[in-house]
């Protein structure tokens, strides 16, 4: 179910409040995506009956691009939307503004779905802790764009997805998850992130689910920019498909 109320006056959410494995509320995400949104949809869909359901609520899904496609699919889909235009802003007064509209929405996540942007340490600091990201590489070995690509240039027989928390530095935050995507056999790009983007729609959803009722760790704002830490969480049982997606787009979407 897409939700939202309003905030108070501080901006500021309560904290989840833990009662054995399970929140006394759902945790409220923002999701933040800057085209089709695949990732978003997986994410919604997972939010209103799948692993996220009863966990979960999406307060508002934000773009920097007013038409952006995934804005119409995520109103269609019943969610909030709201979005500032980028174009010609400088990094960090686009980015203030950003955290401010956000606020309204009180997010105890911010979700990155294809946000094609690096986030400002004005916005990084606003919600330090507590913004995801998803990478199709093993941060270790590809940060930034085209990772797709760079595994099919390589012909890597394996690569990797990753669920990571967001820090000042690009695809350096703390690990949460990964999980491998075989690509023996894959003879075009289209396959490569074909088979990835099958493991990026489930992965995020099972990941964030992991966090939020705290099998995993919680990086406070202190500790947020620390060092990698890889976590290495059970895996999960992914779609027996590994084929193409409905909603598939390039890489973190």
């Amino acid at each position: 179910m897409c939700t939202s109320v309003l905030i108070s006056a501080s901006g500021r959410n309560r904290p989840l409040q833990a009662t054995g494995n399970h929140s006394t509320r759902k945790a409220r995400l923002a999701i933040l995506l800057s085209g089709r949104g695949s990732n978003m949809v997986a994410l919604v869909q997972a939010v209103q009956h799948g692993v996220l359901s009863g966990l979960a609520e999406v307060a508002v899904v934000f773009s920097n691009k007013p038409d952006a496609p995934g804005l119409e699919t995520a109103a269609a889909l019943g969610c909030l939307t709201a979005s500032l235009s980028s174009q010609g802003r400088k990094r960090a007064e686009f980015d203030a503004e950003v955290v401010e509209l956000l606020r309204q929405y009180q997010p105890d996540y911010v979700v990155l779905a294809g946000y094609m942007r690096i986030l400002s340490p004005t916005f990084i600091r606003a919600f330090a802790g507590r913004i995801l990201n998803i990478h199709p590489a093993d941060t270790h070995q590809h940060q930034g764009l085209h990772a797709y690509e760079w595994a099919f240039e390589n012909q890597l027989p394996e690569t990797k997805i990753t669920v990571h928390l967001v820090d000042e530095g690009l695809d350096t935050g703390p690990i949460l998850a990964q999980h491998p995507v075989d690509l023996q056999g894959a003879g075009t790009l289209a396959e490569v992130e074909q088979r990835g983007l099958a493991v990026e729609h489930f992965l995020y959803a099972d990941t964030l689910a992991r966090l939020i009722r705290g099998e995993l760790p919680r990086r406070t704002p202190e500790t947020a920019g620390t060092a990698v830490v890889s976590v290495h969480t059970p895996e999960p049982l992914l779609p027996s498909a590994t084929g193409s997606s409905p909603h598939g787009e390039a890489a973190g979407g």
